[in-house]
């Protein structure tokens, strides 16, 4: 069995862009991040050291968007994935960027990208 944490609507700032002026300022990003976990433990134990901590990981992943400017979205959506894989108790993750409407008339932009170890 298989649960899923997800952290959907995070909000991250952060240089990205391959025109000049993008790259001289900030831009919000919204992230839908899921990711795999057994919450068996957690739940049995009532404990947050059995868990995946949820703040832990926003925290994590608004930093690195802040801290690492990226020209495109699909660069910082394979980072993060790789990030999170790498310093988190999870198997597998699911990320959403979303760069709102930087496409003249279109709502959102973005890309999903699903890794797994």
């Amino acid at each position: 069995m298989t649960d899923i944490v997800y952290l959907h609507g995070l909000k991250c700032e952060c240089t990205i862009g391959v025109w000049e002026w993008e790259k001289q300022i900030r831009q919000t990003l919204t992230l839908d991040i899921d990711l795999a976990t057994d919450a068996a433990k957690a739940a049995a134990n009532d404990d947050l050291e059995h868990a995946l901590d949820y703040q832990a990981i926003a925290t994590r992943v608004q930093s690195f968007t802040k801290d690492t400017p990226f020209e495109l979205i699909e660069t910082l959506a394979h980072k993060l994935a790789d990030l999170i894989l790498a310093e988190f108790d999870t198997s597998w993750v699911k990320i959403k960027v979303d760069k709102g409407s930087a496409v003249k008339g279109v709502k959102h932009v973005g890309i999903i990208v699903e890794r797994s170890q």
